[in-house]
């Protein structure tokens, strides 16, 4: 038997990035660099049902592919009409995950647009036009074009190699943005 030598260059990981909305949900799974994205959709539903279902929908994904991390995309705290709903689905999506023991990582949008088109305010038609370019990976889908840099992300995350420097430095102010901060010391309070 001859064992083969592994390229020091080459590490092997399975990570996803999610895209959650309340009806159109963008997947993408990153194996070793090859990716498969697509939509995940609800059903017409409303309320706990709809959370339900994306739950479940989004799951079955999860499970077929038992990705090491995962890259949701963080709240956008300037959107109007339904940002609570979007909590609501982000939430029931960590615990979910949580559960089953795979590391969650929250790209805020404005990080995610940096990290895929050095542009913090892109349009959502440049993030799909960048992700065609830079990862040759064609949609007009673009909670799917979302899906696909998350899970580019997630890669820069796991592998620390990029090509692209506004890559590494996205990927390094999200490190920066989760180190715990230090202690603040108090002075000591006197008794009474």
């Amino acid at each position: 038997m001859v064992a083969q030598a592994q390229d020091p260059n080459k590490s092997d990981f399975c990570v996803v990035g999610i895209d959650q909305a309340l009806r159109n949900v963008g997947f993408c799974c990153n194996k070793n660099g090859e990716l498969a994205a697509f939509a995940v959709r609800e059903l017409k539903t409303r309320g706990a049902e709809r959370l339900d279902c994306l739950r479940r929908r989004i799951l079955m994904c999860v499970d077929l592919y038992s990705p090491q991390l995962i890259a949701l995309e963080g709240y956008s705290f300037n959107s109007t009409n339904r940002s609570f709903d979007l909590g609501e689905i982000g939430g029931v999506l960590k615990q979910a995950f949580y559960e089953r023991k795979i590391h969650v990582i929250a790209v805020p949008p404005k990080l995610l647009k940096k990290f895929v088109s050095n542009d913090g305010n892109a349009s959502k038609e440049k993030m799909i036009r960048e992700v065609g370019v830079r990862y040759k990976f064609s949609t007009e889908d673009d909670n799917i074009a979302d899906a696909v840099g998350l899970a580019k992300f997630c890669e820069v995350y796991v592998t620390g190699r990029s090509q692209y420097r506004c890559e590494l430095d996205s990927v390094q102010i999200l490190r920066e943005m989760s180190e715990p901060k230090e202690k603040k010391k108090f002075k000591s309070v006197p008794s009474l």
